[in-house]
């Protein structure tokens, strides 16, 4: 196995478990070496850092699989593999759709793998990981025994990696899977869905904010995909509850999976920054606003622009909030973190003259680990929140 050597920075983050090492900080010569191939880091003395798999194409250039000084194969990302399936198995989640591997955070980055009842979407993100595709497919095969996997290298991921993207498909899979949490259906889209196929991470904060969605209370859903904080408050609490995302196509899965649940709601395909506007104009006042939208913020160069998209859409929700009720905003970028919204939601409440009062701070799910080593993995941040009382 071949070595790198390493900056002092690198190096002591190595020892406090981060798991890159960005090109800047290699100071072997990259000549020669492979996509994906194996190697030992060291420090400038020679002492053992970790193992794992460089790609000289990539900023970050290695990315470890282990920090104890072995041998990593193909039984060492078996092993991997079982550890991120037995923790999911103690984790109880009361569901048959779950997060089974979550790239760095299950020490296997660049994979995630998650399972939507009988079949599992499979994403390959570096091409390091892809070095150990049979081995993965075979291990979810025989561990899992699903109907059918339907595995992708994601398409912006891999481009950066220096190498084409992929579709593939072991077994069948239907056009459409039934998933269930905390009692509520949801259609899945496996084949044709954003990312791996449904909002997994989410799933804790959809209960959390629908406990404090009061009986037919008004509720507006923004950015709401297929529906899921809208259909827990429907299901749950029987709420006045109405969509708003500008994708048709999301909005009519919304609209199916209400009927799954033997349920109604209003749906409205609109951009949901014009569309807070326009209620705004119109006075309309709602008990719950969600606002939980894509990232706005995927490189570090775009977090001026999306604190603004943030604080906008955070000031006009206050302005259709009635005086008891509640906003959940969200953040699933790694660029925007907690204090970040804490500050739009403080900005948004001065320019509406009230205080606000947190109810909740918001995480991902248990299934989508957040290790603290590794700031990256947590990477969705959310704030419940209503207007004080002064």
């Amino acid at each position: 196995m071949r070595e790198i050597v390493v900056s002092k920075k690198a190096a002591k983050s190595l020892r406090e478990f981060f798991p890159w090492v960005y090109k800047s900080d290699i100071l072997t010569s990259l000549e020669g070496f492979g996509l994906g191939d194996i190697v030992r880091a060291v420090d400038e003395s020679g002492a053992f850092l970790a193992v794992g798999y460089i790609n000289p194409n990539s900023t970050i250039t290695l990315r470890v699989l282990s920090y104890k000084d072995e041998k990593v194969d193909d039984r060492h990302i078996h092993s991997k593999i079982l550890r991120a399936l037995a923790k999911r198995k103690r984790s109880g989640l009361d569901t048959n759709a779950c997060r089974l591997i979550h790239s760095e955070a299950d020490f296997l980055p660049g994979l995630i793998v998650d399972r939507y009842e009988d079949y599992l979407s499979v994403m390959f993100l570096t091409v390091g990981i892809l070095r150990f595709k049979e081995t993965i497919i075979d291990s979810l095969l025989n561990l899992i025994e699903p109907k059918g996997i339907y595995i992708q290298g994601e398409k912006s991921a891999l481009k950066k990696e220096g190498i084409e993207p992929f579709e593939e498909m072991v077994g069948q899979i239907p056009s459409k899977v039934v998933i269930e949490e905390h009692g509520i259906k949801f259609y899945v889209d496996i084949l044709n869905a954003q990312k791996t196929g449904f909002y997994l991470d989410q799933r804790k904060n959809r209960k959390i904010v629908s406990d404090y969605i009061k009986q037919k209370d008004k509720v507006l859903d923004c950015f709401s995909n297929t529906g899921g904080f809208g259909l827990y408050a429907k299901v749950r609490k029987n709420a006045d509850v109405r969509l708003v995302d500008i994708s048709k196509e999301a909005m009519e899965m919304a609209k199916e999976n209400f009927a799954l649940n033997e349920v109604t709601g209003e749906f409205v395909v609109a951009n949901v920054f014009d569309y807070l506007r326009e209620l705004r104009r119109s006075k309309e006042k709602f008990d719950c606003i969600i606002l939980d939208p894509p990232s706005f913020a995927k490189s570090k160069s775009k977090r001026s622009s999306a604190l603004k998209g943030f604080k906008d859409i955070t000031v006009n929700a206050m302005k259709i909030l009635e005086r008891e009720g509640h906003i959940a905003l969200f953040s699933c970028s790694h660029h925007i973190g907690m204090e970040d919204l804490k500050s739009v939601v403080k900005e948004a409440a001065k320019d509406n003259n009230k205080a606000v009062e947190i109810q909740e701070l918001l995480y991902q799910d248990i299934d989508h680990p957040y290790i603290l080593n590794n700031e990256y993995s947590l990477y969705l941040k959310g704030l419940l929140f209503k207007f004080a009382d002064l």
